[in-house]
């Protein structure tokens, strides 16, 4: 009697774990439910039940998503609006005659349900034919994938040693995964065009993710850290700014630091301002100036969240959006922006300029026949931030350019939102070193970090005359030059380690004439808090701006 309470305390508790797991990953789960299967652990029908329920109450959950957030925007009345508008469009007309074969479809085309079922319950369609089409759909989907497991999982085994049935089964589940993959790849398009882009983004150390790019900085960081015998001194390289400009620094105390007439016009709103729009409308006719203009968080970086705004509307509508603090500025057109890295060891009385990088701002050119849309996929460079270009240019995704018509895609100096780093070394000038240098050397408490900095005419910059900073980045700041396409990697990783290497000296110089380190213990709070800041604004949000 005990043995079979045992048996079913262990089958539920495996039971639970493919229904929960299948909101991680569908096929995963799939495939550990077959081995399952395969190893006597559970019945196949109980496998594929299981799982195919965890499946279906997930896509039933989505459903409930999508409907939950279009009750909650019943509430705003401009939100409610723009919903009206999405409701009459020719896509959504079209979708709705087809509403339960893309239902049934999505099942077995990757990536297209967590958008498809998020929207049916958004747009309220049908709730009943969403849950019998879904439900047959992820029955044939269930049992087909949870059986071929099955039997490929037999299959093998009549070749396998039963002696080490744990690795067999890794290898069975690893090798089907594989061929799942590669089935995939082979069959559809898409997935056939992602595998593609990601092996030549392999040979585009820009393009890398940053879990990867970083990798081989770790061991020189710990050697770096056992020369110094220690990690804060990063903390106390810059002791002008909140922890050196590590995380949590505020862009516009920062900016209050540097000399007024050489910083774009610029205006700090806290998100208790009581009448936001009207603050932003007087800093506008003080300053003499008209939209677009610049919004980016008070705190952040990367380009998180920095939209340019064309109306006050659009204003009005991203400070309800995100309820923060932020850092309005004026929109320079330039053309032209460059990052100048600076650093200054603190016993010398004078700085020097460490790299300039060129930023390059993404345009197209148009052929008479293809779609901004089309281009933009086709590139052989906007390809790779694809995602970031189309939705910074939905407005006029349908747009054909003539022959030879050239339009600019991105505007914003940043490279996650599409502009490219080049070096930048053709726009070094005794004349232009010695003014920025004498800035870098003006602000109290700063010896390291990069001026952003935009303007329109190339040989006034070189003399050190006619452009604005909008942006000075502490101590996380990089040396973005090493991002140019045409450096080797060795070169790149080159001035990386270089930037380090000073980083330490610096802030190891600063520790020995008095200045203190920062707590571990507020070091660990403040990254954690301005972790958990960016997580709960994501930019995941429907409400978009050009």
């Amino acid at each position: 009697m005990t043995s079979i309470v045992n048996i079913f305390q262990i089958s539920s508790v495996t039971i639970l774990s493919i229904f929960f797991s299948t909101f991680v990953s569908e096929d995963l789960t799939c495939i550990a439910a077959g081995l399952l299967a395969k190893e006597g652990k559970l019945s196949l029908p109980l496998a594929i039940l299981s799982t195919g329920l965890g499946i279906f109450v997930g896509d039933c959950l989505l459903y409930l998503g999508g409907y939950l957030v279009r009750r909650g925007i019943v509430k705003w009345n401009f939100l409610l609006n723009l919903q009206k508008k999405w409701e009459s469009t020719k896509v959504l007309t079209n979708w709705k005659r087809h509403y339960k074969k893309s239902i049934f479809l999505s099942r077995f085309f990757p990536g297209t349900r967590l958008p498809l079922y998020f929207s049916s319950g958004f747009f309220a369609l049908p709730f009943f034919s969403f849950f019998y089409i879904s439900l047959f759909a992820v029955t044939i989907w269930t049992i087909t994938f949870v059986s071929l497991v099955y039997l490929y999982g037999n299959l093998v085994s009549l070749y396998g040693s039963p002696d080490h049935s744990i690795l067999l089964s890794l290898g069975v589940g690893l090798s089907f995964y594989l061929l799942y993959r590669i089935l995939r790849i082979t069959i559809d398009p898409s997935e056939r065009e992602k595998f593609i882009l990601l092996l030549k983004t392999l040979n585009q150390l820009e393009f890398w993710p940053a879990s990867l790019f970083y990798l081989p900085l770790v061991p020189y960081l710990f050697y770096l850290a056992l020369r110094y015998r220690g990690l804060r001194y990063i903390t106390v390289v810059n002791p002008g700014i909140l922890a050196s400009g590590i995380a949590g620094e505020s862009k516009s105390e920062i900016l209050n630091l540097i000399p007024g007439d050489r910083v774009a016009s610029y205006q700090f709103l806290s998100k208790d301002e009581k009448d936001p729009e009207s603050r932003i409308q007087n800093w506008m006719v003080q300053k003499n100036l008209e939209f677009p203009i610049i919004a980016k968080p008070d705190k952040g970086e990367r380009g998180f969240l920095i939209k340019k705004l064309h109306s006050l509307e659009e204003t009005s509508t991203l400070l309800k959006s995100y309820p923060m603090d932020w850092l309005f500025q004026e929109y320079l057109e330039g053309p032209y922006e460059v990052g100048v890295f600076y650093y200054r060891v603190p016993r010398e009385k004078q700085g020097k300029i460490f790299s300039i990088t060129d930023k390059v701002f993404p345009e197209v050119t148009g052929d008479g026949i293809c779609d901004l849309k089309t281009l933009i996929t086709n590139h052989p460079r906007f390809r790779f931030q694809k995602e970031a270009h189309i939705k910074h240019n939905k407005y006029q995704l349908d747009r054909i350019l003539q022959v030879g018509e050239t339009i600019p895609i991105g505007s914003i100096g940043n490279h996650i939102q599409g502009c490219m780093f080049q070096d930048g070394n053709h726009w070094r000038t005794l004349e232009m070193e010695k003014i920025l240098i004498s800035i870098g050397d003006s602000i109290p408490g700063f010896y390291f970090g990069r001026f952003d900095i935009r303007f329109s005419d190339p040989e006034k910059f070189q003399l050190g005359l006619g452009f604005k900073i909008i942006e000075l980045n502490g101590a996380t700041s990089e040396s973005t030059n090493l991002y140019d396409p045409k450096f080797s990697i060795f070169e790149s990783y080159s001035i990386l380690f270089r930037q380090w290497k000073i980083l330490f000296q610096i802030g190891y110089e600063n520790y020995k004439v008095g200045v203190p380190l920062y707590p571990y213990k507020k070091l660990y709070h403040l990254v954690q808090n301005h972790r958990k800041y960016k997580a709960s604004f994501s930019d995941q949000s429907q409400y978009s701006f050009r």
